[in-house]
């Protein structure tokens, strides 16, 4: 029985070690965008809900993206409007349009299932 029931504990520390790694973002990254997020949404809720609401977010991200491709998608979709040559990479390399495209629709996606309005 003991073999049994320390096979299974061992089973299931695999398990969750494995889900816990898959597209997790580091603390930092996490807190960075939290941060931002409530500045962005600052006066339409109070700092608990937006708490809640921006790490919602980010968790929602995070089920899409893995770090790095939410970091370049991030920085192409903030950067993408400086004007002249510094932000032609971001508006014309197809790549960087499609990564942008899709960090705004899951992030437009992420904003109603957590109920942030915009």
């Amino acid at each position: 029985m003991k073999k049994v029931s320390l096979s299974l504990l061992a089973a299931g520390l695999v398990m969750v070690s494995n889900t816990s790694i898959a597209n997790d973002f580091k603390t930092v990254t996490r807190v960075h965008y939290v941060q931002d997020c409530m500045v962005l949404n600052q006066g339409t809720m109070n700092v608990y809900e937006a708490t809640h609401k921006c790490s919602c977010v980010i968790d929602e991200l995070a089920k899409v993206f893995t770090e790095t491709q939410f970091e370049d998608a991030n920085a192409g979709f903030q950067f993408q409007n400086l004007p002249g040559d510094r932000g032609a990479v971001f508006r014309d390399d197809t790549d960087v349009k499609d990564g942008i495209a899709l960090f705004k629709e899951t992030h437009a996606a992420a904003y109603k299932s957590c109920r942030i309005r915009r």
